[in-house]
């Protein structure tokens, strides 16, 4: 026995839902890209990750909905919900967590310069006494070693080897 036209409308719909719900996990993606820049094979690492995010989701959708039959307008359901979320939603919540990610970064920047750069510079002057104080070290060093191959007196001159 076929769905019905009431039933086709609920799986409509719900996969209009569904659709957004795949957008807000695509701007998962897009804000994390945002907050970490990446090189070109990780973004197309997390397009592929995300691709199989989003046919993983059709699937168990179609599977529970609808018995694991395919139908062309769950896949336009969810096209649309992706658009209306994407093109709506999506830029507002783009462009606020960039206003956090900038704040953030403004913040850590701030933090920085006050608690961690100082640290630093102390560590980089002291780091480059302890150089010149190992270099000298090492110079007196190499001096010792090689006065400690010239030995004291010669073995011939010994008096307890001298034989008559």
């Amino acid at each position: 026995m076929g769905i019905t036209i009431a039933g086709q409308t609920w799986l409509f719909l719900r996969s209009i839902v569904l659709g957004a719900g795949l957008g807000v996990c695509y701007d998962l993606f897009r804000i994390l890209r945002i907050a970490l820049p990446h090189p070109a094979p990780a973004v197309l690492a997390e397009d592929l990750l995300f691709s199989m995010i989003c046919a993983g989701a059709t699937f168990c959708y179609m599977l529970a909905a609808d018995s694991g039959q395919i139908r062309l307008f769950v896949l336009i359901g969810e096209g649309i919900g992706f658009l209306l979320y994407y093109c709506t939603i999506g830029t507002l919540v783009i462009r606020v967590s960039r206003g956090i990610i900038r704040a953030v970064r403004w913040v850590l920047h701030i933090l920085w310069r006050i608690f961690i750069a100082p640290v630093v510079r102390l560590l980089e002057k002291t780091g480059i006494l302890g150089r010149k104080v190992l270099d000298k070290c090492s110079i007196i060093l190499k001096k010792q070693v090689k006065n400690l191959n010239i030995p004291l007196k010669k073995r011939h001159k010994i008096l307890y080897n001298l034989k008559k």
